[in-house]
């Protein structure tokens, strides 16, 4: 990378129980690929009151999002995704599309975190239930949209070419 200018990074984390685990995969192999570029991070999760997330890199930020309460549908699709066969598969799809639809409507109402999105040049979907969130940012940022670690690590390596 040929630029003075930090590389920005930007996680998006949606439904897992193991926020801290993911953020902190997904930054151990981002700076191990950028070891000689200046890199940064910031890191947005789905709080759900349980553990917090503390990141001991003093580059990247945490940023939690609050967790939608559970609308009057949940019991009837957590019950339907238990289930086996067609009616379980349904369940589950139906699960992950609200849970998805939860994630992005949080990201979408946090007017700071917009100008966090508009500043990075890779956004990663860390998993299905933030790939919604991700995409929608389309129109709003010039950076890549990937989804996983190995597609964020594809395009470090191409970024740190340039």
């Amino acid at each position: 990378m040929t630029s003075d200018k930090a590389l920005h990074l930007t996680f998006v984390v949606g439904r897992t129980k193991h926020p801290q685990s993911v953020i902190d995969d997904l930054w151990k192999r981002a700076s191990g690929v950028v070891e000689a570029a200046a890199v940064e991070g910031t890191a947005v999760y789905m709080d759900d009151g349980g553990s917090r997330v503390t990141i001991g890199d003093s580059r990247l930020s945490v940023v939690a999002l609050a967790k939608a309460r559970p609308g009057p549908f949940t019991a009837l699709l957590s019950s339907a995704a238990r289930k086996s066969g067609p009616v379980g598969i349904a369940g589950r799809l139906l699960t992950d599309n609200l849970e998805s639809r939860r994630v992005a409507r949080a990201v979408a109402g946090r007017s700071d975190l917009q100008e966090t999105f508009r500043k990075s040049d890779i956004i990663v979907a860390a998993d299905l239930t933030a790939d919604r969130s991700v995409w929608q940012l389309q129109k709003l940022t010039g950076a890549r949209l990937v989804h996983g670690p190995v597609a964020m690590l594809h395009v470090l390596r191409q970024l740190v070419r340039k």
